[in-house]
């Protein structure tokens, strides 16, 4: 689908990886609404990029994924704001120094999160409820792919989930028009990575042993994926990985067949 005159939600759209998929949109000729919790970086976000494409192109909204208020909100001020709705990316997520203490928190931002933006994508860009289709990608991470270890058991288990809801939507392009496809980066140059509390932390140790193995690769490489699974017709229910030593690559697709003998 062409990118320019569609309208794109982002979450965890004003920093880090977000920050750079909604640059990639609007050098493409979208629209952004940016969902985030922190206003303070938003609203900065914001003010930049209107400087660069124009007020009436980008929209930061104050949203938090694990509200299905806010969220049910903030879609509808979105199409109140730029008429329509045509790209979802669930891009909002969080790591966990210590999951013992608040892995319910995980997973209500990194899982139920990312399901509460494609069922409200769903309901605003499907054929079924009056919309014109459109894309929804979202992000996991080569933890769903590679586990890592039980210091992030319940962040694997999240970014897992993110990637078998994805790869089990391949039907909504017929019924509703809408193509779901998703993303895994390996760890990405960010905050969170460079955050000297993670760098201090015992689990960050391991983690850094992973990244001194895959190397660190650029917000930017994962906006360009997430640029090609929108713009890609061919891409439904994909998987596609970005690391430092293979670049973007789409995952084999496995399709099992059902057969009465398994039922």
């Amino acid at each position: 689908m062409k990118i320019q005159g569609s309208v794109a939600i982002v979450t965890g759209g004003a920093q880090g990886i977000g920050k750079h998929i909604c640059r990639a949109l609007l050098s493409r000729g979208g629209k952004v609404a940016i969902f985030d919790v922190d206003q303070e970086k938003g609203t900065q976000l914001q003010e930049r990029l209107q400087k660069q494409y124009g007020t009436g192109e980008v929209k930061f909204i104050t949203c938090d994924v694990t509200s299905e208020s806010q969220m049910t909100d903030s879609f509808k001020k979105t199409k109140e704001a730029f008429g329509q709705i045509n790209i979802v990316c669930n891009n909002a997520g969080i790591g966990a120094l210590n999951e013992g203490a608040c892995w319910e928190r995980v997973v209500d931002i990194n899982l139920k999160g990312v399901i509460r933006g494609q069922l409200l994508g769903i309901q605003h860009m499907g054929w079924s409820h009056g919309g014109t289709g459109g894309a929804i990608v979202n992000v996991a991470s080569l933890a769903a792919i590679l586990p890592m270890g039980s210091w992030q058991a319940v962040y694997t288990a999240t970014k897992s989930g993110v990637m078998a809801l994805s790869k089990s939507c391949k039907d909504l392009k017929e019924t509703e028009g809408i193509r779901v496809n998703c993303i895994c980066p390996g760890f990405t140059n960010t905050k969170m990575v460079k955050n000297p509390q993670f760098l201090a932390s015992e689990s960050s140790y391991r983690e850094k042993d992973i990244i001194s193995k895959l190397g660190l690769i650029s917000p930017e490489e994962v906006a360009s994926g997430v640029m090609q699974l929108i713009e890609d017709e061919n891409y439904n229910a994909a998987v596609m990985t970005v690391t430092k030593t293979k670049g973007i690559e789409i995952l084999e697709k496995w399709t099992p067949r059902l057969r009465k003998s398994n039922l």
